[in-house]
């Protein structure tokens, strides 16, 4: 049995900035604002927040953090000092590879919320599944956190159930819930 002796590392994935997207098909106000929630949840919880540093979830997670004096971590392609002003510690990985830095956030983490999210998120949900990370669902948001809440599993091998949640409050919940029985096989 395994012993966590490390605080748990929690990924808020979902959409990038609005200025990423095509008018009106980015990420919702209601979004970006339960990004910052569970921010300031999983802060609140002791959890270390990881993202891919941007804008958009990313920011908004990460501000959510910093408002109750948590940790934030951004895994960003570079050059160092590019991510957005909340995180703390930036993993460049120096990828000329477009998408090459969504492999490694969900990596870094013992289970990830999803909140929205275009194509970049789809890979890190991918990469969770994957790799058994407990995958946790907003369910009243849009993009591909809509379109995976259809099934409870990605394909027919059943890797690892994708779980719903009804709002911030319920996903950090059930996120720190996921990520101690991870840690407990």
């Amino acid at each position: 049995m395994k012993k966590l002796s490390k605080k748990l590392q929690i990924g808020v994935l979902g959409w990038a900035g609005v200025e990423e997207y095509p008018a009106g098909s980015g990420p919702t106000n209601e979004e970006l604002e339960m990004a910052r929630e569970i921010g300031y949840l999983l802060a609140k919880a002791e959890a270390i927040v990881v993202t891919g540093g941007k804008g958009g979830v990313m920011r908004y997670a990460a501000q959510g953090v910093k408002e109750k004096g948590g940790t934030t971590v951004g895994v960003i392609t570079g050059p160092r000092c590019t991510s957005n002003k909340w995180t703390d510690i930036e993993i460049v990985t120096g990828a000329k590879i477009a998408g090459l830095e969504e492999v490694f956030i969900p990596l870094m983490c013992d289970a990830v919320i999803v909140v929205g999210g275009g194509a970049g998120t789809l890979q890190e949900i991918c990469v969770s599944y994957r790799n058994k990370i407990p995958i946790i669902v907003i369910e009243k948001t849009f993009g591909w956190a809509k379109k995976i809440l259809k099934e409870n599993y990605l394909d027919s091998r059943k890797t690892v159930k994708i779980v719903s949640a009804k709002n911030p409050k319920d996903a950090v919940e059930k996120a720190i819930k996921q990520a101690r029985i991870k840690w407990k096989n």
